[in-house]
Protein backbone atom coordinates (compact mmCIF):
# COMPACT_ATOMS: atom_id res chain seq x y z
CA UNK A 1 0.00 0.00 0.00
CA UNK A 2 0.93 3.66 -0.31
CA UNK A 3 -0.42 7.16 0.26
CA UNK A 4 -1.22 7.47 -3.46
CA UNK A 5 -5.02 7.36 -3.20
CA UNK A 6 -5.36 3.72 -4.28
CA UNK A 7 -6.48 2.43 -0.86
CA UNK A 8 -9.41 3.96 0.99
CA UNK A 9 -7.92 3.01 4.36
CA UNK A 10 -4.86 5.14 3.58
CA UNK A 11 -6.79 8.35 2.83
CA UNK A 12 -6.53 11.17 5.39
CA UNK A 13 -9.44 12.39 7.44
CA UNK A 14 -11.03 15.64 6.33
CA UNK A 15 -10.67 18.46 6.99
CA UNK A 16 -6.95 18.24 6.34
CA UNK A 17 -4.77 21.30 6.74
CA UNK A 18 -2.62 22.40 3.81
CA UNK A 19 -0.14 25.25 4.15
CA UNK A 20 1.36 26.94 1.14
CA UNK A 21 4.04 29.57 0.99
CA UNK A 22 7.05 31.05 -0.72
CA UNK A 23 10.69 30.77 0.15
CA UNK A 24 12.02 34.31 -0.12
CA UNK A 25 15.28 36.17 0.24
CA UNK A 26 14.69 39.47 1.99
CA UNK A 27 17.19 42.30 2.28
CA UNK A 28 16.02 44.82 4.89
CA UNK A 29 17.13 48.41 4.40
CA UNK A 30 16.58 51.57 6.40
CA UNK A 31 13.27 53.44 6.62
CA UNK A 32 11.33 50.16 6.34
CA UNK A 33 12.34 49.47 2.77
CA UNK A 34 12.86 45.78 1.94
CA UNK A 35 13.90 44.07 -1.25
CA UNK A 36 12.26 40.66 -1.70
CA UNK A 37 13.03 38.01 -4.28
CA UNK A 38 11.98 34.40 -4.76
CA UNK A 39 14.64 31.92 -3.62
CA UNK A 40 15.47 29.27 -6.23
CA UNK A 41 13.41 27.56 -8.92
CA UNK A 42 11.28 25.59 -6.43
CA UNK A 43 10.33 28.57 -4.30
CA UNK A 44 6.77 27.48 -3.55
CA UNK A 45 6.39 24.59 -1.14
CA UNK A 46 3.28 22.91 0.23
CA UNK A 47 2.90 21.15 3.58
CA UNK A 48 0.00 18.99 4.73
CA UNK A 49 -0.90 18.29 8.37
CA UNK A 50 -2.71 14.97 8.02
CA UNK A 51 -4.60 12.65 10.33
CA UNK A 52 -5.52 9.09 9.49
CA UNK A 53 -8.21 8.56 12.11
CA UNK A 54 -9.56 5.44 13.79
CA UNK A 55 -7.65 2.92 11.69
CA UNK A 56 -7.30 -0.71 12.75
CA UNK A 57 -4.01 -1.79 14.29
CA UNK A 58 -3.16 -3.69 11.07
CA UNK A 59 -3.60 -0.59 8.91
CA UNK A 60 -1.56 1.55 11.33
CA UNK A 61 1.19 -1.10 11.37
CA UNK A 62 1.28 -1.07 7.54
CA UNK A 63 1.45 2.75 7.46
CA UNK A 64 4.28 2.78 10.00
CA UNK A 65 6.20 0.12 8.08
CA UNK A 66 5.80 2.13 4.87
CA UNK A 67 6.99 5.41 6.44
CA UNK A 68 9.93 3.68 8.15
CA UNK A 69 10.92 1.98 4.88
CA UNK A 70 11.14 5.37 3.13
CA UNK A 71 14.02 6.37 5.46
CA UNK A 72 13.46 10.05 4.74
CA UNK A 73 13.16 9.59 0.97
CA UNK A 74 10.26 11.06 -0.95
CA UNK A 75 7.16 9.16 -2.00
CA UNK A 76 3.99 9.83 -3.95
CA UNK A 77 1.03 11.40 -2.14
CA UNK A 78 -2.41 11.92 -3.67
CA UNK A 79 -4.05 15.10 -2.35
CA UNK A 80 -7.80 14.42 -2.40
CA UNK A 81 -8.66 18.13 -2.13
CA UNK A 82 -6.82 19.10 -5.33
CA UNK A 83 -6.89 15.76 -7.14
CA UNK A 84 -3.13 16.05 -7.77
CA UNK A 85 -0.13 13.88 -7.00
CA UNK A 86 2.86 15.31 -5.15
CA UNK A 87 6.26 13.97 -4.18
CA UNK A 88 6.54 14.43 -0.42
CA UNK A 89 8.79 13.67 2.54
CA UNK A 90 7.63 12.64 5.99
CA UNK A 91 10.28 12.82 8.69
CA UNK A 92 8.11 12.53 11.82
CA UNK A 93 4.77 11.07 12.83
CA UNK A 94 2.81 10.15 15.93
CA UNK A 95 0.20 7.51 16.69
CA UNK A 96 -2.53 7.85 19.31
CA UNK A 97 -4.11 4.55 20.38
CA UNK A 98 -7.65 4.03 21.64
CA UNK A 99 -9.70 1.01 22.67
CA UNK A 100 -13.21 1.37 21.29
CA UNK A 101 -16.39 -0.69 21.19
CA UNK A 102 -18.00 -1.15 17.81
CA UNK A 103 -21.55 -2.46 17.46
CA UNK A 104 -20.73 -3.71 13.96
CA UNK A 105 -18.21 -6.14 15.45
CA UNK A 106 -20.62 -7.55 18.02
CA UNK A 107 -19.75 -5.00 20.74
CA UNK A 108 -16.17 -6.24 20.79
CA UNK A 109 -13.49 -3.91 22.00
CA UNK A 110 -10.99 -3.17 19.27
CA UNK A 111 -7.72 -1.30 19.23
CA UNK A 112 -7.83 1.69 16.89
CA UNK A 113 -5.15 4.23 16.09
CA UNK A 114 -4.85 7.71 14.67
CA UNK A 115 -1.65 8.47 12.79
CA UNK A 116 -0.72 12.17 12.57
CA UNK A 117 1.99 13.30 10.17
CA UNK A 118 3.28 16.26 8.22
CA UNK A 119 3.93 15.66 4.52
CA UNK A 120 6.25 18.26 2.95
CA UNK A 121 6.49 18.71 -0.80
CA UNK A 122 9.80 17.40 -2.11
CA UNK A 123 11.85 18.55 -5.09
CA UNK A 124 14.94 17.26 -6.79
CA UNK A 125 16.55 13.88 -7.04
CA UNK A 126 14.92 11.18 -4.91
CA UNK A 127 16.30 7.81 -3.96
Amino acid sequence: MAFDGTDRDWCPALPAQMADGFRLRVAQFGDGYAQRTLDGINFQRRRWQLRFEMKTDDVIADMLAYLEAQRGNSFSYYDPSSGKYYQVNCDEWTVDWLRAKFAASGNRTELRGTLSAEFVQAFGVTA
